[in-house]
């Protein structure tokens, strides 16, 4: 059994928690609860525990606060945290304290209890096969100012033990210790490159895995990366766990609830889904060049322009750049919103539109079928689009359209029949007519100027 120590001050809801749930089918024993983080300390000095379960906000000692003791003193401790839907800047800082998960005190429901139990239990039965205390690594992962010879030198200079570890990264298989690590992730900051510190793991354990570390660490940083605070860790166990398949699902799901639009409206549905993909750690290129499209098809409607949609943005490249972009643009939708007469469901129905008409651009649906789809009839959602939007359905189809055949015909050497059929046109000669109409120039006009606009920068 899971020997577990339940930390949470509201005393009713420790005993609902402690009382109340299936712990023992998950192989989990609560042996022991304490009011605050003082008095969890003082069990954890005395009793012998092998997770520890944490509310976040308490007095005395709070939650994170406990976090950062107890993995001072008990390193090999797992945690969970308790939180509530206000709750999500601490989940995020505990999750980078080391918290296994979390559970959500506001969603008792007994699907998701079983779901969060089932999570921990899995968890803790991973780390139990990790068997006896395992080692660190250090991997090297460059930056694209990266001074590309730099950790040849370093292995040189100080007779490191290095690898290559795919195509750009390289392996210190042997850890040099707390204040050499740091030494050295000091260092390649200085030259372009980032230290990662990987565990779990022993040194014999990397042959084989160099690639897939590397990838790995590509994939986890932009969620675990924070300028000048220690050395960002990823665990082997991690990687082993979590396939590139995992990671594409989680992307799928993430986008199924963003089509619900049920964030836009409650924060609490909006920390919740907002935890979901930090958890889930999807490609950050893809989860930013959804977000970017999202937008840049939002930034083509008057209404929402209006609202005060954040600017188009740079590659996304890092967690808290998305979710600030993603927080930036869920006020300009709810100030949209306030300016309506409309429900949150007709408003949301009405989102999804803009989705269906982009996602549908190359097989160009008539607005009967895009009425249907996101459950309006012709007639009222003609009326609900205009009133939101302050444009047709037409007129935005049109900018879509336009939007799309730009970027091909900028970015792409495909002919233009093939860049016509892809931006909802079925005849090449009435899309140049309708892109002149709305650019001042022919496509292939369009695209000369800007190849020698682009000659000319170079």
């Amino acid at each position: 059994m899971i020997r577990t120590l339940f930390v949470e001050d509201e005393y009713f809801v420790r005993q609902g928690f402690v009382h109340s749930l299936p712990w023992e089918s998950y192989g989990i024993r609560i042996i022991g609860e304490a009011d605050n983080g003082e008095a969890a300390l003082r069990f954890l000095r005395e009793h012998e525990v092998d997770l520890l379960i944490t509310d976040l906000t308490m007095p005395v000692m709070s939650g994170l606060e406990l976090l950062r003791e107890a993995k001072a003193r008990y390193p090999g401790l797992p945690a969970v945290v308790l939180t509530c839907h206000r709750d999500f800047d601490y989940i995020q800082e505990a999750l980078r304290l080391g918290a296994l998960d979390y559970i959500v005190k506001t969603r008792l429901d007994p699907q998701e209890i079983e779901r969060s139990l089932r999570r921990v239990k899995d968890r803790m039965t991973e780390l139990r096969a990790a068997g006896r205390k395992r080692d660190a690594v250090l991997l090297l992962a460059p930056f694209s100012d990266a001074q590309p010879d730099w950790p040849a030198r370093l292995r040189a200079e100080r007779g490191l033990g290095m690898a290559r570890a795919g195509e750009f990264a390289w392996l210190i298989a042997e850890h040099p210790g707390e204040a050499a690590a740091e030494r050295i992730a000091a260092e390649a900051a200085d030259r372009g490159w980032l230290a990662v510190q990987v565990t779990d793991c022993r040194a014999d354990e990397i042959r084989g895995m160099e690639k897939p570390l590397a990838d790995a660490a590509a994939q986890m940083l932009p969620y675990r990366y924070q300028a000048g605070v220690g050395l960002p860790t990823v665990s082997l166990a991690d990687v082993k766990r979590r396939s590139a398949k995992q990671r594409a699902d989680s992307l799928a799901d993430i986008e199924k609830r963003w089509h619900t639009y049920a964030w836009v409206f409650a924060e609490r549905e909006f920390l919740e889904w907002s935890a979901q993909v930090r958890a889930g750690e999807p490609p950050i290129h893809a989860l930013g060049a959804f977000l970017t499209e999202t937008l840049h098809g939002w930034s083509l409607v008057e209404g929402l322009k209006d609202a005060g949609l954040p600017a188009l943005p740079e590659p996304v490249l890092y967690w808290e750049q998305w979710l600030e972009l993603l927080r930036q643009a869920r006020s300009a939708l709810g100030r949209r919103f306030a300016a309506l007469h409309y429900s949150k469901e007709v408003y949301a129905c009405a989102l999804k539109s803009l989705d269906v008409i982009r996602e549908q651009l190359k097989d160009g649906l008539p607005q009967g079928e895009v009425a249907r789809l996101v459950g309006l009839s012709r007639s009222y959602f003609s009326q609900v689009f205009k009133e939101t939007f302050g444009m047709s359905f037409n007129e935005y189809a049109r900018a879509c359209s336009i939007s799309t055949a730009r970027k091909l015909l900028a970015g792409t050497d495909y002919p233009i029949y093939w860049i016509a059929e892809r931006s909802g046109f079925q005849d090449e000669r009435y899309f140049s007519r309708v892109f002149r109409e709305c650019t001042g120039q022919l496509p292939s006009e369009f695209r000369i100027r800007q190849a020698n606009g682009k000659h000319r920068t170079d």
